[in-house]
């Protein structure tokens, strides 16, 4: 078995990840919003395609204020522009590290269920030459083993 994988974190290196993760969760979270699935569908998005467009009709709307009706409130349209910019920068980074993060899960979930296969394969030759203790933990492993779902049946007696 190839180990591709390995990750250890101290005990102060769990704590200053902790530690750190509390700090954005406290300085962020007052500020952030939630959306329902409904919502997220119904508003128009921003993507990197359209930050240019967005960026120059604020420039141009902050030019030519005599053009301007007074439902567009220029002031806050270039405030959510800039919050936009700032929670990008952040986003980007946390984005990045999420998806390394779920890269490494991924590896080393597959490299320790391959190991657990393996275990549960010499266990159970181990109980089948009648080795001591092998039966118990193949019945026990063999219980925890996942499957499919199976179709409920009640007990009948």
């Amino acid at each position: 078995m190839e180990d591709r994988f390995s990750f250890h974190l101290t005990d102060e290196e769990k704590q200053q990840i902790g530690q750190a993760i509390q700090l954005l969760a406290t300085v962020l979270e007052p500020k952030l919003m939630t959306l329902t699935p409904e919502e997220r569908k119904e508003l128009p998005k921003m993507g990197d395609k359209t930050v240019a467009f967005v960026e120059k009709a604020i420039e141009y709307a902050q030019q030519y204020p005599q053009y301007m009706p007074a439902f567009i409130d220029v002031p806050e349209a270039r405030s959510d522009f800039e919050a936009v910019r700032d929670i990008r920068i952040i986003y980007t980074v946390l984005f990045r590290l999420c998806t390394e993060m779920d890269d490494s899960m991924t590896i080393a979930g597959s490299e320790a269920y391959t190991s657990a296969l393996s275990i549960y394969k010499v266990l159970k030759n181990a109980a089948s030459m009648g080795q001591p203790g092998a039966e118990t933990a193949v019945n026990e492993l063999g219980e925890r083993f996942p499957r499919g779902k199976r179709s409920a049946t009640p007990d009948t007696e």
